[in-house]
C-alpha cells in the first residue's frame, strides 16, 4: 500500500500533510509489516518527509502512538528510524506517551523499546525521564502497569527504576497504593520487594489503602517490611489507628505491638489520638483497646468524655462514668475551662448530659473562662451578662435544681 500524497514543495500545507500521515496511520493499523515497509519507503523517497512521519496531531497522538498500541516492536523499530529522536515523549489528548500507550496495550517487548531509545538520546542527564513522564490523569507508566494487573510488566519497569514505585498520580496513588487498591497480592509483593524509603512516597499512604480495602495481609506485610511505612500519615496528619478508630476497623488494633504502640499516643492535625476518634465515633471495644497504651488528653485538653459528651456518644459516656479508673473525668477541664457537662450542654446533647448531671461526682459549681457554669449554656438563650460576684453564687446550685432546669 503506498502513501499516496507527495511531500516536497506541498510540505508547508496542513491539509496535505494530515492527509499523508493518516494514509501511514491506517497502514500501521492494519499491523502488516510488509505493506508499512513499503508505505514508509515509499514516503522516505520524497523530497522532505519529516512532516509526515513527525506529524503529532492524528487522533491518537503520533505514529509513534499507533504503532506502540498495535504491540508489535518491529513496526516501532522501523518509526523510530524515521522520526525525530524527541518524538518519543510526545503525548497525545490524555497526556499519554508512547510508552504509556505500550504499557496499557500489555506489549512487553515494545515496552522496552521507548526507554532504550530515551537513554540513548545525547544531552540528557535523567536516563529515567521516560519512565517519570505522567498522562493527564498523573499516571506514570508504572501506574498504567499496576492498573492492567500485568505482573510481568511492574517487574520489568521496576526494574528499569525502583523510584517510580513511590511517584504519586493526580489522585494522590502511588503505584504500591494502587496495587493494594487493586487487590493484586502478586503485584503488591513485587512493588514492596525493593528498600522503599516511606518519606519519599508521595500522596496517600499506601498503609492507609490496606485499611480502606480491610487488605490485613497486605497491612501485615507493611508492617514486616518497615515500621515507618506502616506509620505514614496522610494529608490531615492521622495515622492508621485514626483511620481504623475512624472507620471502625478493629482487626487493625490486634497490631498494637510494642514497636508501633507509640502511634496511639500521636495526634492528628485536629490534636486528637485514636482514642478521641474512637470516642467521638461511640466505639466502646475500640476505647477498651487503646486505653492501656493512650495518653489522656487531645491537644484542646479534652479526656475521652469529654469527647463523647460535645458529639452525643451516650454509650461511650455511661462506659466512661461506671469504669473504676476514668469515672473521674467528669470534672476535667479542657483549655478553655470546659468540663464534658458543659460540651454536652453547648451541643445540645441531652442523651450524654442526663448522665452527667445525675452522676453523684458531677460538681455543677464548676465554671469556665467565660464564667459559665454548665446550667447557663442550657439556658444560654435567656441569659443576661452577670456580674463576678453573680457568677460565683453559682457555686450554690445543685444537681436537683440542674435538672429542673434542663426539664
Amino acid at each position: 500500500m503506498d502513501v499516496k500524497v507527495s511531500i516536497g514543495e506541498e510540505q508547508q500545507d496542513p491539509a496535505k500533510v494530515y492527509a499523508a500521515a493518516k494514509n501511514l496511520a491506517d497502514v500501521i493499523k492494519g499491523a502488516n509489516v510488509e505493506d508499512i515497509i513499503s508505505a514508509i519507503e515509499t514516503l522516505a523517497c520524497q523530497a522532505d518527509s519529516s512532516a509526515v512521519f513527525n506529524f503529532r496531531r492524528l487522533s491518537r497522538g503520533s505514529l509513534l502512538h499507533i504503532a506502540a498500541a498495535t504491540g508489535k516492536s518491529n513496526i516501532l523499530r522501523l518509526l523510530l528510524d524515521r522520526v525525530d529522536a524527541y518524538l518519543i515523549a510526545a503525548q497525545d489528548d490524555w497526556g499519554n506517551t508512547p510508552l504509556h500507550i505500550a504499557t496499557k496495550a500489555k506489549a512487553f517487548g515494545v515496552v522496552a523499546m521507548p526507554i532504550r531509545h530515551a537513554r540513548d538520546l545525547p544531552d540528557v542527564d535523567d536516563k529515567n525521564w521516560i519512565l517519570r513522564m505522567k498522562n493527564n490523569h498523573g499516571n506514570t507508566a508504572l501506574h498504567e502497569a499496576v492498573l492492567t494487573c500485568d505482573v510481568d510488566l511492574v517487574r520489568h519497569l521496576l526494574n528499569e527504576n525502583s523510584e517510580l514505585v513511590c511517584l504519586a498520580n493526580a489522585d494522590q496513588k502511588s503505584p504500591l497504593y494502587l496495587a493494594i487498591d487493586t487487590c493484586d497480592p502478586q503485584i503488591f509483593q513485587v512493588l514492596l520487594s525493593p528498600s522503599l524509603d516511606p518519606s519519599r512516597i508521595e500522596g496517600l499512604p499506601p498503609v492507609h489503602c490496606a485499611v480502606a480495602c480491610k487488605q490485613y495481609g497486605s497491612l501485615r506485610e507493611i508492617l514486616k517490611k518497615d515500621v515507618k511505612l506502616f506509620a505514614m500519615r496522610d494529608p490531615g496528619e492521622g495515622n492508621v489507628f485514626h483511620l481504623a478508630a475512624f472507620w471502625n476497623v478493629p482487626q487493625v488494633f490486634d497490631l498494637l505491638r510494642p514497636e508501633t504502640e507509640y502511634l496511639a499516643r500521636e495526634r492528628d492535625k485536629n490534636g486528637d489520638l485514636p482514642i478521641h476518634i474512637a470516642s467521638k465515633e461511640g466505639r466502646v471495644a475500640l476505647i477498651e483497646k487503646l486505653l492501656p497504651v493512650s495518653l489522656c488528653v487531645n491537644r484542646q485538653g479534652q479526656t475521652i468524655l469529654h469527647v463523647a459528651a460535645k458529639y452525643g456518644k451516650e454509650k461511650v459516656v455511661k462506659y466512661i462514668l461506671r469504669h473504676p479508673d476514668l469515672g473521674e473525668m467528669i470534672n476535667e477541664r479542657d483549655h478553655d475551662g470546659n468540663t464534658p457537662s458543659h460540651l454536652a450542654a453547648k451541643e445540645i446533647q441531652p442523651a450524654a448530659l442526663v448522665h452527667l448531671v445525675l452522676d453523684k461526682r458531677m460538681n455543677p459549681s464548676l465554671v469556665n473562662h467565660e464564667y459559665l457554669a454548665a446550667v447557663d449554656l442550657t439556658t444560654s438563650k435567656f441569659f443576661r451578662p452577670r456580674s463576678p460576684a453573680t457568677l460565683r453564687r453559682v457555686g450554690n446550685m445543685n444537681s436537683h435544681y440542674f435538672i429542673h432546669q434542663l426539664t
